[in-house]
C-alpha cells in the first residue's frame, strides 16, 4: 500500500487569533504534504475576537512574518508558491469541507494529555463519516505546549507580553483593538 498522486492535508481551527504553536503544526504540515489548507470554522461554543476575514490576514502575515521565503509571488490567499492556502467553512462538517477542498488529510496538533480525548473522538466521528480521509496527529514542539488563543487573549486583556505567544502582527491587532 503507497499514497497515490498529490497529498493536501486540510489543518482546521478558529485561530483567534493564530498562535505560534498553530505555526509550528503548519510548518509540521508543509514538510509532509505536498499542500496546505489552513481553514478558519465557526465554533458556536466560541464568541471571536478577531473577525474571520481579520484572521485570515493574521494566519497569511503570521506565517510570512515567521517564514519569510513563503511571500514569493503570492496571491491574496495562498503562499510557498501556491502550497498553502488559506480558507474559511461554515455550516458544514470538517469532513464536508475537506471532501470540498480535496484534501487527502486532515491535520489536528496536540498539545497535552487533555487534547487527547476530544481528538480521539473527533478522529473516530470522522472516520466513520469518511473513511478515505485520514486525521494525521502532530505534537507541538515542548515550547509550544503552553500556547494557546485563549492565554493570548486572557494575558493580552490584563497587559501582560505576549510575544511569546503571538507573531508581531498579532500583537498589532491586538494593540490596535484597545486603541
Amino acid at each position: 500500500m503507497r499514497k497515490s498522486g498529490m497529498t493536501k492535508a486540510l489543518y482546521a481551527g478558529s485561530f483567534d487569533p493564530v498562535t505560534r504553536g498553530h505555526l509550528d503544526i503548519i510548518g509540521k504540515a508543509l514538510l509532509t504534504f505536498d499542500a496546505v489548507h489552513v481553514a478558519i470554522g465557526t465554533n458556536v461554543r466560541k464568541s471571536r475576537t478577531f473577525g474571520v476575514a481579520q484572521s485570515q490576514q493574521l494566519i497569511l502575515r503570521s506565517i510570512v512574518e515567521r517564514w519569510p521565503q513563503a511571500a514569493g509571488e503570492a496571491q491574496a490567499d495562498t503562499l510557498f508558491e501556491g502550497a498553502l492556502q488559506v480558507g474559511e467553512f461554515t455550516n458544514q462538517s470538517l469532513v464536508a469541507y475537506a471532501r470540498r477542498i480535496g484534501a487527502t488529510h486532515i491535520v489536528r496538533g496536540l498539545r497535552e494529555a487533555s487534547d487527547f480525548n476530544e481528538e480521539f473522538t473527533l478522529h473516530g466521528v470522522a472516520g466513520r463519516i469518511d473513511p478515505t480521509i485520514p486525521m494525521v496527529h502532530f505534537i507541538c514542539e515542548a515550547q509550544f505546549l503552553h500556547v494557546s488563543s485563549s492565554t493570548a487573549k486572557e494575558l493580552n486583556s490584563v497587559g501582560e507580553k505576549i510575544d511569546w505567544l503571538v507573531m508581531p502582527c498579532v500583537e498589532a491587532a491586538f494593540a490596535a483593538r484597545r486603541d
